[in-house]
């Protein structure tokens, strides 16, 4: 089986948390053809600590990830300290991606791979982009966007039941203490694929009808 190196932004971590009790180990079962190694560097874990990360979600990151020495790279290489810290990080562990759910650093290049986000990810090992088909099920559909982290639990812990895998995008800004993306406004978008697609939508709809009936 094909090992696959992933950097993981502390960011991503701190954000998934509040939306799922455990995002790293969804993406490693859903790969079937691939195993991927998740790592860190003393920055990025310090940089999480910084941000006033709860002892669960430190401990979270630490054990879900590897440590290494990051390597490194100039300053003006990179537009922020957050990009050139995954990017040191992942060329220390000879990882051809960062993982962030920060789209102003989605698809930036390093020497020997790119920042990317979790959808990004699974289509480039679907197709063969890094090592053998992660599902091989092809392209990702949006299927519903949640209006908060609870009704995004609920509804990813019904997809889970029907073994239905799902990515989430989160809307929350770290830096602004849990504000809303400017312009989005919904809380995170659920993502499956395509062929997973109408069957999502039909227990997500079947599941909001009867909750409003409950009402």
């Amino acid at each position: 089986m094909e090992t696959v190196a992933v950097v993981v932004d502390p960011e991503f971590v701190l954000r998934q948390l509040k939306l799922e009790e455990d995002p790293l180990g969804r993406l490693a079962r859903r790969s079937t053809g691939v195993k991927i190694v998740f790592f860190r560097s003393g920055p990025l874990e310090e940089h999480l600590e910084e941000l006033d990360a709860s002892d669960t979600a430190l401990a979270y990151y630490r054990t879900m990830t590897v440590e290494v020495r990051p390597a490194t790279r100039e300053p003006e290489d990179f537009p922020d300290r957050l990009s050139r810290m995954l990017a040191e990080a992942a060329l220390a562990a000879g990882a051809p991606f960062a993982l962030t759910d920060n789209q102003e650093l989605t698809h930036l290049p390093f020497p020997g791979g790119r920042i990317v986000d979790e959808w990004d990810l699974a289509d480039a090992l679907s197709t063969g982009d890094a090592g053998e088909p992660l599902e091989g099920r092809g392209k990702l559909k949006s299927v519903y966007k949640c209006a908060d982290d609870v009704q995004c639990h609920m509804l990813t812990s019904l997809l889970e039941d029907e073994s239905i895998p799902y990515l989430i995008k989160s809307q929350e800004v770290t830096s602004l203490d849990g504000i809303l993306a400017t312009g989005a406004g919904f809380w995170a978008e659920i993502h499956v694929f395509t062929e997973d697609a109408d069957q999502a939508r039909r227990l997500i709809k079947e599941f909001l009808s009867a909750e409003t009936e409950d009402q």
